[in-house]
């Protein structure tokens, strides 16, 4: 998930990951999926546009207090195909999920407070955590690698918790999946692993 503009170091953060109505759903799990401790997902998130909503960064939800502008993200997600060796080779598939964040500065410049809510099919959930800006103006001028994470709560049984991680790129593109300059993936590739109490393995949709 892309920063404020002001600052370098704001200007990079996520692109940290839900369904709209015209979303796609998760293809379901095999038995094998289905029997496991966890469910793991690979998606590709990609800033969009969307409507301020006034109370949606206030600090009473977020846990932190939210920039004074600019403070709203929001993200659709896509899944991904990829080769047997692992390379991907379609980062934007199909829609399945979406994600509305706030961001929010800390004591250190590179790092910022991160919240989100979160729909991945027919499941909603919340996330708190930080996204670092790692480096500036790398690969090239104008980029800046992030990683964000998000400690997952407030899932649905059979889920106990969950963590999100990203790897991202942000530029000075605010929206859409292509990089200024060009030829980079934005924003981020993000995994999310959901846990599962024992006991209670089974595919919750």
């Amino acid at each position: 998930m892309r920063l404020r503009t002001r600052n370098p170091y704001a200007a990079t953060v996520l692109a940290c990951s839900l369904c709209l109505s015209a979303c796609a759903t998760p293809p379901a799990e095999d038995d094998t999926a289905n029997s496991a401790a966890e469910i793991i997902y690979i998606l590709r998130s990609i800033p969009e546009p969307s409507t301020p909503d006034a109370g949606a960064c206030a600090a009473s939800k977020t846990g932190f207090e939210p920039f004074a502008t600019d403070a709203a993200r929001f993200f659709s997600f896509w899944s991904v195909r990829t080769r047997p060796d692992g390379r991907v080779a379609d980062a934007k598939q199909a829609r399945v999920a979406q994600l509305r964040g706030c961001l929010g500065a800390t004591a250190e410049r590179a790092r910022q407070n991160f919240y989100a809510e979160i729909e991945l099919g027919t499941l909603t959930f919340r996330g708190s955590g930080e996204c670092l800006a790692l480096m500036v103006d790398f690969p090239e001028r104008g980029l800046y690698p992030v990683r964000c994470q998000l400690v997952l709560k407030d899932l649905p049984a059979p889920f106990v918790g969950g963590l999100l991680t990203t790897n991202t790129i942000t530029s000075g593109a605010r929206f859409g999946g292509e990089t200024t300059p060009p030829g980079y993936t934005q924003a981020s590739i993000a995994t999310i692993r959901l846990w599962k109490t024992q006991g209670q393995r089974g595919d919750p949709r």
